[in-house]
């Protein structure tokens, strides 16, 4: 019996990320630096910890409300009105997910419809495509370049703009590249949404991780986007709370109520001990977050400024995240095959652009969520490498 045959091939056609490709194969390597995988090297906060502590002891083990603890989604309205000028509901448009692919996953299932076009960024974070593909919806790709700070240009997106435009996807800061929107290209892009009735996902990811002069701003706070955005934020990078999955989904109630149903159909309601976590994490102390991006800006100048300085490599220096795009086209060598052989004999890793779409090509993404002792060891032997090609 062919098993494959009979199972649903959206699911199984659905392309493995090239991020974990890499991360699996350096796993069992000794002696490699590691910047392929993008999570925080800090530990937990303590005080994030000791929520956790007292809730396992409390025996709050118990099934929760499917949208989250009304505490936490409390919290949360606090912190999304006063720092993003996000007002929502917390009763009826916050919704507590697993992590924040959780939010992606069930906002995309809401809003759209087989056939249904989404515009996405090239390079574009895979998930969304992966996600995309199981729904049957088509990416539409809007090339973010360089020279532009890895901006979504506001004429370019007009430009793939159709009838069957549902969705817009802004992930800013964005991973791969690091780049962060502009104020003024959001606002155009808010104003293109709005005039059009199209919806916009924004994934807010890395919110907190502005490493430049570019300040974040959530295109769901701008005039006419209120009902048009789902604003997905997660806990995993700011407080380094990747493994505890905590994600959040922010959209009118209509939209929410759709997502909430995909939510519960699927994980039903995120860790119960997780969620006392994250309302410590949101009404604690913030400090650790400071001194965290205060680290990752320290980083971020020594791999741009030590990739520059190797012969045939270029890096801008990221303006969010803990990602450095670097250039590596003078090489004349596909991406992937310049990881491969760098993790070979240079034992660095990191991911070829080109896991991250078409227009990835030419380029590597480093994170440099590492130590500085450890960056600086890997540009040393990134620039030793790049002289033997």
């Amino acid at each position: 019996m062919d098993i494959k045959a009979k199972l649903n091939l959206n699911v199984i056609n659905a392309p493995m990320s090239g991020i974990r490709k890499i991360s699996d194969m350096v796993m069992q390597m000794k002696d490699v630096v590691r910047m392929d995988l993008g999570e925080p090297d800090f530990d937990v906060p303590e005080h994030i910890k000791e929520a956790a502590i007292k809730a396992i002891k409390d025996g709050f083990s118990h099934y929760t409300p499917g949208p989250g603890i009304m505490e936490l989604r409390k919290a949360a309205a606090v912190k999304f009105k006063s720092e993003n000028g996000l007002d929502y509901d917390p009763e009826t448009e916050i919704t507590v997910t697993q992590g924040g692919i959780g939010a992606i996953f069930s906002a995309l299932q809401t809003m759209v419809n087989p056939g249904d076009e989404v515009i996405v960024s090239d390079p574009v974070w895979p998930v969304y495509l992966g996600v995309l593909g199981i729904l049957e919806a088509k990416p539409v790709f809007v090339t973010i370049k360089e020279k532009n700070g890895f901006n979504m240009m506001p004429d370019e997106v007009k430009a793939k703009i159709t009838s069957k435009t549902k969705v817009i996807v802004i992930n800013s800061p964005n991973n791969p590249t690091g780049g962060v929107m502009t104020e003024s290209n959001l606002k155009a892009i808010a104003k293109l949404a709005a005039e059009r009735g199209i919806f916009v996902l924004s994934d807010e990811s890395y919110e907190k991780l502005i490493l430049g002069k570019t300040k974040h701003l959530s295109i769901g706070s701008l005039p006419g986007m209120r009902d048009l955005t789902v604003t997905q934020f997660t806990l995993s990078k700011t407080y380094a709370m990747t493994g505890w999955r905590i994600g959040f989904a922010v959209a009118p109630k209509e939209i929410s109520a759709g997502l909430r149903k995909v939510s519960l159909y699927t994980i039903t309601h995120a860790n119960s001990v997780a969620q006392k976590a994250a309302v410590a994490a949101l009404t604690g102390p913030q400090d650790c977050v400071a001194k965290m991006v205060e680290a990752f800006r320290g980083r971020a100048k020594i791999i741009s400024e030590g990739l520059n300085a190797t012969d045939k490599i270029s890096c801008i220096q990221p303006e969010g995240a803990f990602y450095a795009f670097a250039n590596i086209s003078k090489l004349n060598m596909k991406s992937e095959d310049f990881v491969l052989k760098m993790i070979k004999e240079a034992r660095v890793s990191a991911v070829n652009g080109s896991s991250f779409g078409e227009s990835g090509e030419g380029f590597v993404r480093f994170c440099f969520a590492n130590s500085d002792e450890n960056i600086k060891e890997a540009v040393k032997r990134i620039s030793a490498f790049v002289k033997t090609l």
